[in-house]
Order: C-alpha cells, then structure tokens, then sequence
C-alpha cells in the first residue's frame, strides 16, 4: 500500500483479527498477545460488519486501514499484512480484488504495510483454521480470536519509486492607472487543475462498489472559478483599477494546496505589497441567490463592505470569519494578507464525473463575478490598504470530530521527519504554546507522529483541560539550522 515504509523487515507471523485497541468499546484485538517484532495479518472491516463499513457502525473511527497500522505499529509490530473479508467473498458478495496502488501524500505510515489475497493468507494458517471461520467467531462473539502463527516466518520487501513532476501556475498582470498605487496589488485567484481520473480525492463509486477510472469534468470545481476570473480580468483590462491586479490560475489546489503556497513560499511579487487576495472557487451552482463570503474578519473593511455589496446585488449572503479553509486564499491569509473567498456551495456532483457544464446556473456565475468586480472596484477606491486581522479562535465555528480544539492548520505537503503546520489560528491553544507556522510536528505525548494521520488519531486520546508535551522540528537561522523544540499544550474543548 502506498502509506508504507520504504523498507524490508523479517519475522514470525501473528493473526490480529481486525486490528483494532477501542477500549471504550471494551475491544482488543491485541489483548494477550505479543506483536512486538511480528508481522501481524489484519482484517478489512470491523467486528460488526465484514467487507463494507457501516458510517453508524460504532467502530467505524477504528476502521481506516490507516487506524489499522498506527495500532500497530503502537503494538510494536513489524509490518501489517491486509486482507478483504474471506466470509463476503465465499458468499459471492466479493472477488477479493485489492486496491490499486495509489499515491498517498500524507506520508508514510512508518511501518511496513502491504495487502495479499484470501487464498495466500489462508495457506500460512494451521489446516484447521480459515479465514472465514476466524471471522464468524469473531463477528458472533464479538470477541477477539488472535494468536500466533507458530513456526511460520516472512521476510517482507516494499520498494517504491515517487515520480514527480513539474506544473506550473498561470499568472497575469492588468497594471493600475495610479502612479503610486499602481505599486500595489490585488491578488485575484482561482485553482484551474481538477481531479482528472478519479485521482485520490474522488467520492466517486461505481455500482461494483468500486472505482473505475472515469473522467472528473470539474464544471463547478474549479472551471466555473477559472472561468469567473477570466471574465473578470477581461473587464478590468478594459477599465484597470488604481492599483495593478495580479491574475492567477492556481495549480495543484486538489493535492493540497500546492500552487498557492508554492508562490506565497518564491512570490514573484513581494507580498507586503499586496493589498487583498480574492478567491473564486465552486461558484457556478447558486441557488436561491445565496452565496457564502469566507475571509469576512479578515480585515476590518470586509463586513460593511460585503453587506452592502450583497444587497446591491440581491445576494443572501452567509459569511465566515475566519481567513483559514479549504482552498487557495488560505496561503495568502498565512501570510497576513486579508482575503475574501466567493462559494456557492456543495451538491451531490462535488468530486465526482457527474460535475458537468449542464449545471451551471450561469446567470448566477455571473452574478458572483459582478459582485467580485464591485468588490474590487471599491476597496480600490480607498488610497489606504485594507488593514489585516488575525481572527480570533473564539469567531470561528469549528468543525466537529474530536473532542479537543488544538488550532493548528496542517501543510499536506509530505514531510520526511512528521506534520508540518502551514499555520495556527489565533488565540487557539496552538498559540498559547508556542507552535509557528512551519514546524514539523514529531511527537504528541507518547505517541510518534509522522503523518496528518497520524496526528488526529492522537488527538482522540485526549479531552479538554488534559496538558500534554507537544515536540516540534524548528528551522533557525542559517547557521543554527533544525532545532528540537519541546512546548507544553493544552487542550481545549471544541463548540
């Protein structure tokens, strides 16, 4: 699998049944035995359903084939065979297929994971034991069955070569009337790569139940944004603005952001000279004349300023304070650049082949790009800047999923050595220990962190008001280099 080590490892086999530790569930797999050194082979599923998950299941958090591996690498284990549920594919409810080989850029998982079919699992097991009868024990008793393999060994070998390529942004410039402003900049932005055919990000299933490749049109995310700022810019070619406006076209925003960090990290540009940074993404599937404004506390000008605007355009606006968030705007506003970001909303065909040009609501589109061009044209009237406000953690509405608020915003670019932050929120517990952007997370508490994964798996293993030691990898000055900073967290409750 492609979260695994890099690297060959030998040794005994163990049997772990589902490979889940859920003590609050009152269930271990790894309850008296011993996987220190071993290679453990692990079951797909959960003891309460088989092959296919269950959302509502209540061991569903213990489910990822990622859960799976930090457990056991916890338990000291070797490595991590995977294999599908025997009793589904006996049955006829499966073929045992195994997933392809895909890039994973969370980093790896630091230990040896790989998967085998069925049929080779079963002929390591003692000739009174099968898969599928280990499974029905299990699942009826919902009792663990896990023991070891006596007298059989494996010496396992991953060998993975990462291929990458180069892409590139598109950037253009519609240069200000202003002498003097025109020394400034506006940033307008949209991300123009897609999911092409499938790629990781895709929520498309077939009716196998698979993922078959098919084409990911991306009408909605991101060509309606692209489209959006090429009008835009059309427009303000024909009528400039005071100040220059820098054009781009983001690439890489679907792998996590590349594009718009890559030019925050070598700006072509320098950055204090931008003045705000506007980003359109997903804004061709208005409904009700509804539109979401994120990045609104970014700047003490931006209420107002949209509250007007959207009445101008008979616009129902719902806005977000908060400068972090799931697209390109988010490296400007780690930047201490204020930022506003244009959203119509999700739907059904979010990251699927069903995101066609036939649902576009254009004459919404076009009403979302008006409304930009006022925004533009506006906050460029004023001679001064528009000034920048970190938004405090108390704005922002929090998404739900763990019990303890930490603020931290990871970097999804893999990092060797743990989890980088691309950012922390203002006034989170983040903060108030000390943690900057660009630190590598490598140690939370007791357990190792090498991965976004990690990282949250941890974070479930604590509540609100429990301190823990938070270790970081730091860069210093040239002649300083990396250093290891130790600081001390505490958790807050999430609203």
């Amino acid at each position: 699998l492609a979260f695994t080590e890099d690297s060959a490892t030998s040794g005994s086999l163990l049997f772990a049944g589902y490979g889940i530790s859920a003590k609050e569930l009152k269930y271990d797999d790894y309850t008296g035995i011993d996987a220190k050194g071993k290679i453990v082979i692990v079951l797909r599923g959960t003891p309460e359903v088989s092959a296919q998950n269950s959302p509502h299941s209540t061991f569903q958090p213990f489910a990822s084939l990622r859960a799976k591996a930090l457990n056991a690498r916890e338990h000291g284990a070797a490595a991590v065979i995977f294999v599908n549920s025997a009793s589904e594919s006996v049955s006829g409810d499966s073929t045992d297929v195994l997933p392809a080989l895909k890039l994973d850029r969370t980093g790896n998982s630091g230990i040896v994971v790989v998967q085998a079919k069925i049929a080779v699992v079963n002929n390591l097991l003692p000739p009174t034991s099968t898969l599928q009868a280990l499974e029905q024990t299990i699942v009826k008793s919902k009792l663990p069955a896990s023991f070891a393999l006596n007298g059989v060994t494996m010496t396992l070998a991953t060998d993975l070569e990462l291929t990458q390529r180069q892409t590139a942004n598109v950037i253009g410039v519609v240069r200000g009337t202003d002498t003097t402003l025109r020394n400034q900049y506006i940033i307008v932005g949209a991300h123009c790569d897609h999911l092409g055919m499938g790629e990781e990000n895709s929520l498309y299933v077939d009716k196998t139940g698979g993922k078959e490749p098919k084409i990911h049109f991306g009408a909605d995310d991101n060509a309606s944004g692209t489209a959006g700022v090429i009008a835009l810019v059309e427009t303000l070619a024909r009528k400039p603005l005071k100040r220059s406006v820098v054009v781009m076209a983001f690439n890489g925003e679907e792998s996590g952001l590349l594009g718009s960090q890559w030019y925050c990290k070598y700006p072509k540009l320098p950055l204090e000279q931008c003045a705000f940074m506007l980003n359109m993404d997903m804004i061709g599937r208005m409904k009700n004349n509804a539109l979401s404004v994120h990045g609104t506390g970014t700047s003490s000008r931006w209420d107002a300023l949209v509250d007007s605007l959207g009445k101008r355009h008979q616009l129902t606006i719902s806005k977000s304070a908060d400068g972090f968030g799931p697209s390109d705007h988010s490296s400007f506003y780690g930047k201490n650049i204020p930022v506003l970001f244009l959203f119509t909303g999700l739907h059904d065909d979010y990251h699927r082949p069903s995101d066609t040009w036939d649902k576009i609501n254009y004459a919404g589109q076009e009403t979302v790009v008006g409304f930009a061009e006022d925004i533009l044209r506006t906050a460029d009237a004023n001679p001064q800047k528009p000034d920048f406000v970190k938004v405090q953690a108390n704005q922002v509405q929090r998404a739900t999923g763990f019990r303890v608020y930490v603020g931290t915003i990871p970097d999804y670019n893999d990092h060797p050595k743990g989890m980088r932050i691309s950012g922390v929120r203002e006034g989170s517990p983040a903060q108030k220990a000390g943690l900057q952007e660009g630190d590598v997370i490598t140690k939370l508490g007791t357990n190792v962190i090498k991965n976004v994964y990690d990282y949250t798996y941890s974070l479930a293993n604590f509540k609100a008001g429990d301190k823990t030691t938070i270790v970081v990898l730091r860069e210093g000055s040239v002649a300083a280099g990396t250093r290891e900073v130790a600081l001390e967290l505490t958790f807050e409750a999430r609203k």
